[in-house]
């Protein structure tokens, strides 16, 4: 039900009222004009409501930030003659505290025949979940008498898109600092295969194979004896990431974005890493933080999307301190690589990674300062780590990129 409806039937009464007492003709057609409008009115609506189809809000997965989410309706008008113009609304910024909560609205006009995609567009500016809170089409009949409408909310349909972190390649977080293996220092692990190299040996055991019994032995001890064997095992690269920024503190719309801001820079430096890693045929384990957690640790190998969609599903400000990741890592092998990325620091969080670094074969860390002056903890730490000899890298703030009400101009824009 429309205004026009309403002012059509409060009409009524003054016509009826009006032919009934003065007698006038013109009161008459004017009433009968008027029951016909709003009877032609009522099976056009009818007719629209069949005849148009509005398919299923469709959600981009996945895309990588700075790009332009769509959220797409396919819309078909199979009518033979009546042409339509609906009303497109959308609603975003309510679960994003870097933006102000906006409302746009377009209009669409649709010709008979018409099969035709809508779009609204968002532009993905920091890595996590986008989501579109809500979706609504509005249909007017000719007269704009009658109207139905239909809305899509993120509580009912999918409307999340993961945006993914971009891995950096810049030469503040190029592995420069790794050293080459060392070989000879490594552990060993016993494997079945022939090496140049004997391990020990053994009593022979039902399901050996017979090409590494060790004969002359076999023939002093009087019983078959086996060879078993060693190889190097190869350096394990492990990365640790604290993405605590202060954003689940802030309420300012610009701290929020600034807050999110480091927050990008430090997953676009674990996957421009890990990225690095997997191209140098590297082992590679990322570890989220969580110890009870089954994907608490993702061994990575060729699959270069994997982390970076693990990355943009975790929220904000999640995860715990680095010292804690260390303090719950323990037990590891003592040889492994490591690599750790956080924008926060405290002394705690020094004193581990050096403990961390009497049993690890490297350790480096990505600084990622994100005021203009540090606090006096943070340059201890800092001076903490350098004369234990740890690897420290210092990433500046980039310059923020322009934005409008928090959103780019075209993240805006409407098919």
């Amino acid at each position: 039900m429309t205004v026009f409806l309403v002012i059509c039937l409060l009409l009524i009464l003054p016509l009826l009222g009006g032919a009934s007492y003065f007698g006038y003709h013109v009161f008459s057609i004017l009433l009968l004009t008027l029951i016909v409008l709003i009877i032609a009115s009522f099976i056009e609506f009818l007719y629209i409501r069949r005849r148009l189809k509005i398919g299923t809000l469709i959600t981009e997965q996945e895309l990588p930030r700075e790009q332009i989410a769509r959220f797409t309706l396919p819309v078909q008008l199979h009518t033979r003659w009546l042409p339509l113009r609906i009303k497109l609304s959308a609603r975003y910024g309510s679960k994003d505290k870097s933006v102000r909560s906006q409302r746009e609205v377009a209009f669409r006009d649709l010709r008979a025949g018409d099969d035709i995609e809508l779009y609204f567009s968002v532009a993905a500016r920091h890595t996590g979940k986008l989501v579109l809170d809500e979706a609504r089409l509005e249909v007017r009949t000719f007269f704009g008498l009658f109207k139905y409408k239909k809305a899509f909310r993120n509580r009912d349909h999918r409307m999340v898109t993961y945006v993914l972190p971009l891995p950096e390649r810049s030469d503040n977080t190029v592995i420069r600092p790794f050293r080459q293996v060392d070989e000879s220092d490594l552990a060993k692990r016993r494997v079945e295969e022939r090496t140049d190299e004997i391990d020990t040996m053994r009593v022979y055991r039902e399901g050996d194979d017979i090409r590494r019994i060790h004969w002359q032995v076999s023939s002093r001890m009087n019983e078959f004896i086996v060879k078993q064997y060693e190889a190097p095992l190869a350096i394990e690269t492990h990365v640790l990431f604290d993405d605590f920024t202060g954003y689940s503190l802030f309420d300012d719309i610009m701290a929020c974005d600034k807050a999110l801001s480091v927050r990008d820079r430090i997953l676009d430096g674990v996957a421009g890493a890990i990225t690095w890693l997997i191209q140098h045929d590297m082992v590679v384990s990322l570890h989220t933080g969580s110890p009870d957690s089954i994907s608490d640790r993702l061994r990575l190998a060729n699959e270069p999307l994997r982390y970076r969609r693990l990355l943009a599903m975790m929220e904000p400000d999640s995860l715990p301190t680095l010292g804690e990741m260390i303090e719950n890592h323990r037990g590891s092998h003592s040889r492994d690589r490591y690599l750790l990325f956080s924008s926060r620091l405290s002394v705690g969080t020094a004193a581990a990674m050096i403990e961390l670094q009497r049993r690890a074969y490297q350790v480096i860390y990505f600084y990622f300062n994100s005021e203009s002056r540090p606090q006096e903890e943070v340059e201890t730490a800092l001076k903490m780590l350098r004369r234990a000899e740890i690897e420290v890298i210092e990433v500046q703030e980039q310059r923020p990129r322009p934005v409008i009400d928090g959103v780019e101009k075209r993240g805006r824009e409407y098919a």
